[in-house]
């Protein structure tokens, strides 16, 4: 999984927008990404680092270890500057038993190199002074020259007061000139060598002239390609080109990420610069990174140099993440607050939904009375209609018949026979058959009105005191009091002058039938009231 890594932050690069904007937002989140990676690049720098302590192993010529432990040495001076300086010791004891001078003052030099980077100053010059640099090859003379201008650049850097680091810096400069006189610099280190003495003398044109065309002729997130870059990106920042320092550091820094690299200064430079950008997240994160490396790596200049960087872009990002804290604080007070306001609302709206539930309730109430007395009322109209047909029926009989008794008694008159008249009257007049008759058609009437009547009022009793009519009977004498009170008739002078009975007979009646009732005898005229409704 982690070979494809860098193909795929490749193509992240090439498939974006060429616009200098675009070209460094799409770096930053190449670089962004590599550090997500860092872990991974690590893992496969010391699996490098540990197939080369086998090879060491493996080789019997002093030479050949020579050399591996120089790689390794190289390999481990910017991932872990302890294991850098033991292997530079042993590249030194492999030299001495070579016997090679060239070797030995090789392995010198690198081992000064070594104690310079992790700040032993003194103990790297007393290594390289004593050497006669008139007496070494063109290859030596120059990493002897580049040694010494590194070693007082270090100790420029970190010199106590502003005199100490002005004869730091002469000292490093009288180095470059003599290293620029040295004509056999190899033309394949020359941008590494020539290019940083050009950007100390603020010759800012021609390095980048010097450096560009070397750093195209290198893979893209090399090593050396990573080196280069940062000089180019230190050119452009001189020349006050920020957009093109950005970009180059931001390419040094991938480099440095991807090759495993801890000494990464390019990202701790971008760091400062992003943060003068005002993203300070970015900025954070990146010194964050950086610091970690520093110690990871045990390198103390570039602790040293972080460190000071790294309080102040934490301090900034702390105070960021406090007023971020006082926002996110005041909008959960406020959302506390509205969610306060909200639980009022509800429970007073949870009030208002019982008021208007008992408005419900009181309203299906009252509905429900009022359907009842529309009902009462169109039973008492049907009643009522019943009634006046009966009425109208039987008066428009007895007119008939009265008027035509009075015709014959008209005509039976004037013969003046009284005898005729008498015998008229007696056969004439048949009180109870029409009486007879009237009870009849007020059953009908009844019984039209409330078909159920005489099965519904036998509910009301005792089984064994239900009413039977007998045959050929629509309603018994009982039937007919308790049809007028169903009628509305419960007054018992009016029942009794209505059915032609007696008044004793009808609280008889009446007393009778409450005393057969099933249940509360005190409602039952009430309950054959509501019979058929």
């Amino acid at each position: 999984m982690r070979k494809f890594i860098l193909p795929v932050l490749l193509c992240f690069i090439f498939i974006n927008p060429a616009t200098a904007n675009d070209e460094i937002k799409s770096l930053l989140k190449t670089l962004d990404k590599a550090l997500k990676y860092k872990l991974d690049y690590a893992e496969q720098k010391q699996e490098q680092i540990d197939s080369l302590k086998i090879e060491l192993k493996l080789h019997h010529k002093i030479r050949k270890k020579v050399q591996i432990a120089e790689l390794l040495c190289f390999a481990y001076s910017s991932f872990q500057k302890d294991s850098a300086l033991t292997y530079a010791i042993h590249m030194n004891e492999l030299a001495q038993e070579s016997g090679d001078r060239e070797l030995i003052i090789e392995a010198k030099l690198d081992y000064a190199r070594i104690l310079s980077s992790m700040g032993f100053f003194k103990e790297a010059l007393s290594i390289v002074n004593p050497i006669q640099h008139e007496l070494l090859s063109p290859k030596l003379k120059v990493e002897y020259f580049l040694g010494q201008a590194t070693i007082y650049n270090h100790q420029k850097n970190f010199a106590s007061n502003e005199i100490e680091s002005r004869k730091n810096d002469l000292i490093e400069q009288t180095y470059r000139d003599s290293l620029l006189q040295c004509a056999e610099v190899p033309s394949n280190i020359r941008a590494f060598t020539i290019a940083p003495i050009l950007l100390h003398k603020k010759k800012y044109n021609d390095a980048i002239h010097m450096l560009d065309s070397a750093y195209l002729s290198y893979p893209q997130y090399s090593r050396n390609a990573g080196i280069l870059a940062y000089s180019l990106a230190s050119a452009y920042q001189g020349k006050g080109d920020s957009k093109n320092a950005v970009r180059y550091f931001t390419i040094s820094a991938i480099s440095d990420v991807i090759n495993g690299t801890r000494e990464n200064r390019s990202l701790r430079i971008l760091a400062k610069l992003i943060f003068e950008s005002g993203d300070i997240d970015r900025a954070y994160a990146y010194m964050k990174n950086a610091m970690e490396d520093a110690i990871l790596c045990n390198a103390r200049i570039n602790t040293i140099e972080a460190s000071d960087m790294y309080l102040f872009i934490d301090k900034a990002f702390q105070e960021k993440e406090k007023r971020k804290f006082v926002i996110i604080s005041s909008l959960l007070s406020s959302l506390c607050l509205v969610c306060i306001l909200l639980f009022i609302l509800f429970t007073q709206l949870k009030k208002q939904k019982k008021k208007v539930e008992q408005a419900n309730k009181s309203l299906s109430y009252h509905l429900d009375e009022i359907q009842n007395i529309n009902s009462a009322l169109a039973d008492s109209s049907k009643i009522k209609e019943e009634y006046v047909g009966l009425y109208m029926e039987q008066y428009t009989n007895y007119i008939t018949q009265i008027d035509s008794f009075k015709k014959r008694a008209l005509k039976i008159a004037k013969s003046e026979d009284i005898n005729k008249v008498v015998s008229f009257l007696k056969s004439s007049l048949n009180t109870e058959g029409d009486l007879a008759e009237f009870y009849n058609n007020f059953d009908k009437a009844i019984l039209n009105l409330f078909p159920n009547f005489v099965a519904d009022f036998n509910a009301l009793l005792s089984p064994e005191n239900a009413i039977i009519p007998g045959t050929g009977k629509l309603l018994t004498p009982e039937l007919r009091i308790f049809a007028l009170i169903r009628l509305g008739i419960t007054d018992s002078v009016k029942i009794a002058h209505f059915l032609q009975y007696s008044l004793s007979t009808i609280y008889n009646y009446r007393s009778k039938m409450r005393s057969k009732a099933i249940g509360d005898r005190n409602s039952f005229e009430e309950r054959v009231g509501r019979i058929g409704q």
